[in-house]
């Protein structure tokens, strides 16, 4: 990898790790995430540390340039990434409407208590 491609790497991979810590400190992330997020930038320092490791895995992979298997785990990352996201997505759609019904359920609730009541011998 060139001297400028690792430059820029370098610096890449510690502002998303400043990033990183600043909303770990704000507690913006839940621990999961944060440790994802984690992995993911020590990756990101890591390609440009044991660069020689990944070319002998692309070697051994019959991979021509190492920056292909890169750009292949990186795809394999960010489906298994979407697919957990739809995951979440779903419960928290099922839990939307598990709450529109207690909702609407309190709401019928508080007007039947809200009306006023008749004497049997109103009729």
């Amino acid at each position: 990898m060139p001297t400028n491609a690792k430059i820029m790497a370098a610096g890449c991979a510690v502002a998303f790790f400043l990033t990183f810590l600043f909303l770990i400190r704000r507690r913006s992330l839940k621990p999961f995430y944060a440790a994802l997020w984690l992995g993911i930038s020590l990756v990101m320092m890591s390609l440009i540390v044991f660069e020689k490791f990944y070319k002998h895995i692309a070697d051994l992979l019959q991979i021509r340039d190492a920056s292909f298997l890169v750009f292949i785990g990186s795809n394999v990352f960010l489906l298994i990434y979407v697919l957990h996201l739809s995951v979440k997505l779903s419960e928290i759609s099922d839990r939307v409407q598990e709450l529109i019904s207690h909702v609407a359920i309190l709401d019928r609730r508080l007007e039947l208590s809200l009306e006023p009541k008749r004497h049997p011998d109103e009729n």
